[in-house]
């Protein structure tokens, strides 16, 4: 997968699609395994957004029952087995424990009840066994960390862990692969129209600076918590979606589990937060507070941070994480569609699919375990319009490939696993520009113990090995990725 920016100029696509996420992701591979013409354009790097910026897990949403959603579970749980079958080399299975203890809002036969209809929604899986209710003792040996005063018991289930912008990269690869062109670092800056018909996207190439125009007969606008500005740029006209954005911070911070994900109430705010096991490190989150500024601006700062670690001691008191023990940090935005719901976490995660005018069609909202469903139904819609007739979408049993060859050469590190191979795989396979994109989204380095500045310059020069740059060049990237990997901390 070569960046390519002439190979977006030169012909007329049957679907256009602005945004490098999740969602844009699944809609290109599905619209291109069907046979549809495909061109993708990302404003920064794929996975840039919100979707390297998640809680890692493709889950049914088992909070989601509280409200009732149980259209929303029952498919998350259905796509939670597809991708587990489709990627099994970045979704895997992991045992959760949510404790439950003397005065949480939610009793241990509520949760009981609330595990066995999620249970029941569940389809069979080898690797998802049923429910299983623990005393006391039985959770405290599960994991020790867990606090002992007040414990009722636990119930252990099961759901998915993954690495999100692996998934999204490796997505666009194969879309790329059956026939997709596919383009990052390219910024959308207008629309050209003929009456309500768009005939082709204005982008900037961040790269050269160079301006392209790429034709289409139908356009996607995929963009996640961008999707109003997209929207409003190519109809210019307010009010066809409204967001309630909100944002979502994450720590990663020194090994608190043993082995399975702690999955427990907060004491404050009734709120369900996820303790994970992350490599050789745990990650904790996560927050969701409203946020009504630049997604691309969202960071953790003191308030996110003092919420996570306060709940995390209640919950492990007998840990001690103190701020300047955070490895790193990161905040997402999610795109949700407004609602007059007040608290943030009880908002609808369901998605929307709005047709504009006559040829643009805009995704808003979702979860990142349904992205394929969502793709599948936003491709169906595009045929429709396109008078496109005799196709069937063949993601589901369409396995992911997996291509990143055996390790070899030197091991840049261990938690992550990391060679040199596998930076030259990233710098031939899978278009990075930066080094901070192959650092933060190739690989977990970014995310862990192993992203300081002694690995980051191993992997610096292979990468200028690779793509050609320069000892000026060279000293930039590093000097870029260097300030980010310290913002991260700094706001933790």
């Amino acid at each position: 997968m070569k960046r390519d920016i002439a190979a977006l100029a030169d012909r007329q696509f049957d679907v256009a699609i602005i945004g490098g996420g999740i969602v844009g992701a699944g809609v290109a591979r599905d619209a291109a395994m069907r046979g549809l013409s495909v061109a993708l354009v990302e404003q920064s790097d794929f996975a840039g957004g919100t979707s390297s910026r998640s809680t890692k897990l493709v889950h049914g949403g088992l909070r989601y029952l509280e409200h009732f959603a149980f259209r929303l579970v029952a498919e998350s749980c259905r796509e939670r087995k597809i991708l587990l079958e489709m990627a099994p080399h970045l979704v895997r299975p992991l045992s959760f424990l949510l404790p439950v203890y003397d005065g949480d809002t939610r009793s241990l036969s509520k949760i009981r009840t609330g595990v066995m209809l999620y249970d029941w929604l569940t389809p069979r899986h080898d690797a998802m066994p049923a429910h299983q209710t623990l005393s006391p003792s039985e959770a405290a040996s599960a994991e020790p960390a867990l606090a002992g005063s007040g414990l009722q018991g636990a119930v252990r289930f099961h759901d998915c862990q993954m690495d999100d912008a692996k998934l999204c990269i490796e997505t666009i690869a194969d879309a790329h692969r059956h026939g997709a062109v596919v383009a990052n670092y390219c910024r959308v800056t207008g629309f050209r129209r003929e009456w309500e018909r768009l005939v082709s996207l204005q982008a900037v190439d961040q790269v050269s600076g160079d301006n392209i125009e790429v034709r289409a007969k139908l356009f996607v606008n995929a963009t996640g918590p961008w999707v109003e500005r997209i929207a409003k740029l190519a109809t210019q006209s307010d009010g066809a979606i409204t967001l309630s954005p909100t944002k979502g911070v994450h720590l990663v911070i020194p090994r608190v589990n043993r082995e399975h994900g702690i999955y427990f109430q907060s004491r404050n705010d009734r709120r369900m937060i996820f303790l994970l096991p992350w490599d050789d490190a745990s990650l904790l989150g996560t927050t969701d507070t409203d946020f009504d500024r630049d997604p691309g601006a969202a960071h953790a700062d003191k308030t996110d941070v003092e919420y996570l670690l306060n709940q995390m001691r209640l919950c492990a008191p007998d840990v001690s994480v103190r701020e300047s023990d955070i490895i790193t940090s990161f905040a997402g935005v999610r795109a949700i569609i407004r609602s007059d719901r007040r608290r943030p976490s009880s908002r609808s995660r369901e998605a929307r699919i709005v047709r504009h005018n006559t040829n643009l069609l805009s995704v808003a909202g979702g979860k990142y375990t349904t992205f394929r469903a969502i793709s599948e139904k936003a491709v169906d819609r595009a045929c429709r319009i396109l008078g496109v007739r005799g196709t069937r979408c063949r993601t589901q049993e369409t396995p992911l490939p997996q291509t990143r060859p055996p390790h070899a050469g030197e091991r840049l590190a261990d938690s992550p696993d990391v060679f040199a191979s596998d930076i030259t795989h990233s710098c031939q396979s899978e278009m990075p520009v930066t080094l901070s994109d192959l650092i933060r989204r190739r690989t977990r380095l970014a995310l862990s113990q192993r992203g300081d500045e002694s690995v980051a310059r191993k992997v610096c020069d292979i990468m200028a090995s690779e793509l050609g740059w320069n000892d000026s060049a060279k000293r930039q990237m590093l000097a870029n990725y260097l300030s980010e990997w310290s913002a991260s901390r700094a706001s933790a």
